[in-house]
This record gives C-alpha cells, sequence and structure tokens, in this order.
C-alpha cells in the first residue's frame, strides 16, 4: 500500500471560493477519503469525480463548500459499499431464452459458428428483417450479408446431416 494514501487530510486549508479551486484544493484528499473506505482506486476516483460534478451544479447554494464535499464523498462510498454486499450476497443470473425441445440441436450448432455468421442468421431468420436492414445493422454491404447467410446455412446444413 502506498504510504501517501494515509497522509490526513489537511484541515488547514483555506476556504475556496470557487468550484475551481475547491477542486484543486482538495480533490486528492477527496481520492484518499473514498480510497481509504472502498479500498479501491479506481472506485475511490470515480466517486471523487462523481462528486464534484454533483456538488458544481449546486455551487451557488452550497454554504461550506469543503464539508459538503467530504459528506458527498462518504455517502457515495458507503453507498457503493452496501451496493457491493448486496451485489455479492444475491447475484441475480439473467433468465436464459427457453427454447423449444426440436431447436436444442440446431441452436448448440449455431453457437458455434462465427459471431458474424451467427449474427446474420439471427438477424434473418429469428428477427425476420431483410437483407438491407441486416446490412445496416452490422454495418456492412448487402453482398456480406447474403454471403454470410449462404455460407452460416450450407455450415448448419452439413453439421446437421
Amino acid at each position: 500500500m502506498n504510504s501517501e494514501i494515509l497522509v490526513p487530510m489537511r484541515d488547514d486549508v483555506a476556504l475556496v471560493d470557487s468550484f475551481e479551486g475547491l477542486y484543486r484544493a482538495s480533490c486528492s484528499d477527496m481520492v484518499r477519503l473514498a480510497y481509504l473506505i472502498t479500498g479501491s482506486l479506481h472506485v475511490a476516483e470515480e466517486i471523487t469525480h462523481d462528486s464534484f460534478i454533483a456538488i458544481q451544479k449546486r455551487w451557488d447554494s452550497i454554504d461550506n463548500p469543503r464539508a459538503y464535499v467530504r459528506q458527498t464523498v462518504v455517502n457515495r462510498s458507503r453507498s457503493y459499499l452496501r451496493r457491493l454486499k448486496t451485489e455479492r450476497s444475491a447475484p441475480i443470473e439473467p433468465p436464459q431464452p427457453t427454447l423449444p425441445e426440436d431447436v436444442d440441436e440446431t441452436w448448440t450448432l449455431l453457437q458455434q459458428l462465427p459471431i458474424k455468421r451467427r449474427t446474420a442468421l439471427v438477424l434473418r431468420y429469428y428477427m425476420d428483417l431483410p437483407v438491407d436492414e441486416i446490412s445496416d445493422l452490422m454495418n456492412t454491404r448487402p453482398g456480406t450479408v447474403k454471403s454470410l447467410l449462404h455460407r452460416g446455412r450450407e455450415t448448419l446444413r452439413k453439421q446437421l446431416q
């Protein structure tokens, strides 16, 4: 652990009269504070910058900016830890699509295709989109889409035989 991170915040910094001054005077202290609470430098930087953004929107109505930014960083750090605890205690599994039994073999083979061929086939036969629309979605030419569809169908046909 970097020993600089454990240096306490400086309360002797004079009150600042501009948002930029507050940011310059206390940003590193707030990152340090958030880091010590969350244990993650990346998260601490994100929380600190989000806090400053929130404060900038309310700058004219804040009486004590240093105290306000400190409280905002602490609150957001604690919120992050609560969310993290909840996510770890009850991970949510996204629902898996249910497929008819006769589709299982085809679905397994479809998943083995290269991603461009699979995407073209799904857009054409599952979403029932025309070649031109698939071309736009995949950011490619219609001829390329036709080729992907043809090659994908041929690969599936060979594997199903």
